[in-house]
């Protein structure tokens, strides 16, 4: 066999293992492109930080993902954005804590008439207690969900009533609770379903109203114990004062405000006997 035909014959080779290598990737591809269209993907919500539970909803805590849809297989519930409406997300707040990352659910986010919205907003350690109010014990109405008051009892003492037998003298004032987070009004529990309801009311607060207070254990028996001995009142205070105040005396009665009156107790010993009914008669003679 001659040189030439040797060339010819590795030429060939040459040739053909290239053309067998070209068509073997050519192959890969087509499946590799096949196998990628088969893969069926959706874009979900999910958190773009660490969110705490009570969060209310905003657009910036979250981030759109593209994930395959075998991913998604043990999802129970997914936000896609293809059938994704904001309006359903207004005034709604997150019902745990979800780390960066997290698939969001409709299950995770809560509406104020939804089981569980109040104890969500409750911080750690708190409780919420209602107190009965009217025009005038919540400030004609101005007293609103996110606010701080302070918690006002208005009673008298009942033996002090016995003795001096005087409503105004034995009354007192004391304050129980100071910087306490207003929850709701009523059965409004976010301030623009709070104005909303004001406005249909013309500003006038509906008979049997009641204000939730958000309180600490301790202040919640004291303002229930409170609620069976006089009137409670809400006093309003400043969003950059809130602190409790530090003051001398938290009670104060009728003579701190009038020290001049002093009322004369009666003698317990001291009895009057006057009889039932009183009669005079006179005896005239015939005979005058």
């Amino acid at each position: 066999m001659t040189a030439k035909r040797l060339m010819y014959i590795s030429v060939f080779v040459s040739l053909v293992g290239l053309i067998g290598l070209y068509m073997s990737n050519s192959a890969s591809q087509v499946q590799g492109k096949i196998k990628t269209a088969d893969i069926i993907t959706h874009t979900v919500l999910v958190t773009n930080q660490n969110i705490k539970s009570g969060r209310t909803y905003s657009s910036s805590l979250f981030e759109w993902k593209t994930m395959a849809e075998r991913d998604l297989v043990n999802r129970i519930d997914y936000i896609s954005k293809t059938s994704f409406d904001p309006e359903q997300f207004e005034n709604t707040i997150l019902s745990s804590d979800y780390p960066a990352g997290y698939i969001m659910s409709q299950s995770d986010f809560l509406k104020p008439e939804m089981g569980g919205f109040l104890s969500v907003l409750l911080r750690p350690g708190y409780r919420a207690v209602s107190v009965r109010v009217d025009q005038v014990t919540a400030n004609s109405g101005l007293v609103g969900p996110g606010d701080y008051v302070d918690v006002l009892l208005l009673a008298s003492t009942e033996q002090e009533l016995r003795l001096r037998g005087n409503d105004t003298q034995s009354l007192y004032v004391k304050t129980i609770a100071q910087n306490v987070r207003v929850l709701a009004f009523n059965n409004a529990l976010q301030l623009a379903r709070y104005i909303e309801a004001q406005k249909n009311n013309e500003g006038s607060i509906p008979k049997n109203s009641t204000v939730t207070l958000e309180v600490l254990p301790g202040q919640a028996n004291k303002i229930i114990l409170a609620r069976q001995l006089g009137i409670l009142s809400m006093v309003l205070r400043s969003h950059n004062n809130t602190d409790a105040d530090i003051m001398t005396s938290n009670q104060i009665s009728i003579d701190d405000i009038f020290p001049e009156i002093k009322q004369v107790q009666p003698d317990i010993g001291l009895v009057e006997f006057r009889a039932k009914d009183k009669r005079i008669f006179t005896t005239i003679s015939e005979n005058q």
